[in-house]
């Protein structure tokens, strides 16, 4: 590694989630530089490439990340805070190449930024690195995805996703880490209503779709359309867990097994009692089944006293979650085995335990 390195005259505004890829090209494009310079003044070889920010990271070990906060005159600690990938590096201190690019996987590649958060970010377009292939912008008002390259949509006339997005916000904060189990379960659940034409389909998800011009065939719109109830649940079973998380009953009820209480109090989150009744208390059951209450029943009886989990207090990762990525498919992290398009009569799901 080189000397120390020489400040660049002019900065970039940091957006917080933005992949390194995209950062250095911005920074490069306000500097007049081209990337590969960009990439050596840091510390990369000689014959290092040009990373396409749509589709490849670059991968930074500690020297080069202290090389690029001295020229943008920041402290590595705000470099990680904005440039969250960061966190994922596997180059170490010693290694020899401290620049490198690597591909994304198909099914974590980043997402554009809004548009109009965009506007005063220079030339380029701000690619982040998203919690699935789509994001939500409360200060604009926007969706934005990679499918089918529909990456922009306004919500000026669908503004309860928006709120919604609020909501999950507030729960993250509450909740922690788990919080991203729980919404990952929650829109599997949607998604099981949505194929299987329960709950929402006939009122406010069908009138959601006409809002977006789409029919059932436009699978990208599937979770932007079911978002709202989606959030209802995952806050749903955030309750339910805080109790569980104390071996409780559901709203410290009997000892014992609550899951018509629970899956009746849902629909009427919902406002919709009725069409949970006739059938959509399934998915929520199969969702009970591998989140059930393993305590004994006579620890149970014991721990009767016991208080939940304050709301203000993280949830611990409790099972059938013990290890959760902080980025990727949300359908991923979910222990529910259906998935978004593919035939739910063929789903092989035993519960577990």
């Amino acid at each position: 590694m080189r000397g120390p390195v020489a400040a660049l005259p002019r900065r970039v505004v940091m957006v917080r989630g933005e992949t390194v890829a995209s950062f250095l090209w911005r920074l490069a494009e306000r500097n007049g530089m081209r990337f590969e310079e960009l990439a050596r003044h840091i510390g990369a070889p000689k014959g290092i490439g040009r990373a396409d920010p749509g589709g490849e990271e670059v991968r930074l070990g500690p020297l080069a990340c202290q090389r690029l906060a001295a020229a943008i005159g920041r402290v590595p600690a705000e470099l990680a805070q904005a440039l969250v990938s960061l966190r994922a590096g596997r180059i170490g201190v010693r290694a020899r190449r401290q620049v490198q690019i690597e591909p994304w996987p198909v099914d974590r590649r980043p997402v554009r930024a809004c548009a109009l958060c965009e506007a005063g970010c220079g030339e380029l377009p701000v690619w982040r690195v998203s919690e699935d292939r789509w994001a939500v912008c409360v200060r604009h008002g926007r969706w934005t995805g990679t499918a089918q390259g529909r990456v922009q949509v306004g919500l000026e006339r669908l503004p309860e996703v928006v709120d919604a997005h609020v909501r999950r916000l507030r729960l993250e904060r509450r909740t922690g880490l788990f919080a991203r189990v729980l919404m990952a379960d929650a829109l599997q659940v949607a998604v099981y209503w949505w194929q299987c034409r329960q709950m929402a389909w006939q009122g406010v998800w069908r009138a959601r779709q006409e809002i977006l011009g789409v029919d059932r065939s436009a699978l990208w719109a599937v979770p932007l359309v079911v978002y709202p109830e989606a959030v209802v649940v995952a806050e749903a079973m955030a309750v339910r867990e805080r109790q569980r998380a104390v071996g409780r009953s559901f709203a410290g009820g009997p000892v014992g097994w609550s899951t018509g209480r629970w899956t009746g109090w849902v629909g009427e989150r919902l406002g919709m009692s009725r069409e949970m009744a006739a059938g959509g208390h399934r998915a929520l059951e199969a969702w009970l089944m591998a989140h059930r209450n393993t305590v004994p029943v006579s620890v149970r009886e014991a721990r009767q006293e016991a208080q939940g989990v304050p709301r203000s207090v993280p949830l611990p990762l409790l099972d059938p979650h013990r290890m959760v990525p902080e980025w990727g498919p949300l359908q991923e992290v979910s222990c529910l085995p259906w998935r978004l398009g593919a035939p739910m009569t063929s789903v092989p799901w035993r519960p577990a335990g």
